[in-house]
């Protein structure tokens, strides 16, 4: 959907919890407002069915974050050393 909504497509930054709520509650916010404009019948269509994804999506974040308050997650990977990489000269 290529519209006002559309967002800044080059920022591919690593986000925590915390951030991506507060994104996805700006992005809540525009679309709650473009509802308000009163859209045609087919744009309010895929207005409300964007405001269910996004809203679904923040209740996904809020759960995982309370399940796991302080997790980093991927950003604390460590790839497995390869056998006998302990220790080696470089």
């Amino acid at each position: 959907m290529a519209d006002e909504l559309a967002r800044d497509e080059d920022d591919h930054e690593l986000l925590t919890f915390n951030e991506s709520a507060i994104r996805l509650r700006e992005e809540i916010t525009a679309t709650e407002a473009a509802l308000r404009a009163d859209p045609p019948a087919e744009r309010r269509a895929a207005l409300q069915a964007r405001l269910s994804a996004l809203t679904d999506a923040l209740a996904r974040n809020t759960r995982q974050a309370d399940d796991n308050p302080g997790d980093k997650g991927f950003l604390s990977y460590q790839p497995p050393r390869p056998p006998g990489a302990e220790g080696e000269a470089r």
